[in-house]
C-alpha cells in the first residue's frame, strides 16, 4: 500500500484587480500579475508547483506540506505581497491577495481539493480580503 504524503493546495487571488486594470491601465496590470508571480515563485521549493488560474487567481500545489505549515506559507505570501516595493510599478499602487488553502485529502481527488480551497478563497473575500483562510 502506497504511503499517503501530506498535500496542500493554495487559490490566491489579487485583491480588486479590476480596479487596477480600470484605475492605473492592462499594462500595469500586467506588471502586477508578473510581479505576483515573482514572489510565488521565489517561495517555491523542490516539487511545489504555482501556476496562474484564471485572470488574477494564481494556484500552488504544495507537496508533502501539511495544513498548519501551509496556512503559515501562504501567510508568508499574503505580507510579502502586502508589502512589496509597488512604486516601481507605479507610485500609487499597492497590492494585496486573499488565499485560500486546503490540505484535506479525503476529498473528491484534486477537484475536490480546488474546489475546497476556491471555497476558502472566497470566505477570505468575504472576511475583508488580504487574508488567509485555511481549515
Amino acid at each position: 500500500m502506497r504511503e499517503r504524503r501530506a498535500l496542500s493546495v493554495m487559490i490566491g487571488d489579487i485583491d480588486h484587480f479590476k480596479a487596477i486594470n480600470d484605475r492605473y491601465s492592462h499594462a500595469i496590470g500586467d506588471a502586477v500579475l508578473r510581479m505576483v508571480a515573482d514572489v510565488l515563485r521565489a517561495a517555491l521549493r523542490p516539487g511545489d508547483l504555482a501556476a496562474r488560474y484564471g485572470g488574477e487567481e494564481f494556484v500552488m500545489l504544495l507537496r508533502d506540506t501539511g495544513a498548519a505549515e501551509a496556512a503559515t506559507l501562504c501567510e508568508r505570501l499574503r505580507q510579502a505581497i502586502a508589502a512589496a516595493d509597488w512604486q516601481e510599478i507605479h507610485p500609487d499602487l499597492a497590492v494585496t491577495i486573499s488565499i485560500g488553502v486546503c490540505s484535506d485529502l479525503g476529498l473528491d481527488g484534486p477537484d475536490g481539493m480546488i474546489a475546497a480551497a476556491d471555497a476558502r478563497l472566497y470566505q477570505a473575500k468575504a472576511e475583508g480580503r488580504n487574508r488567509v483562510c485555511a481549515a
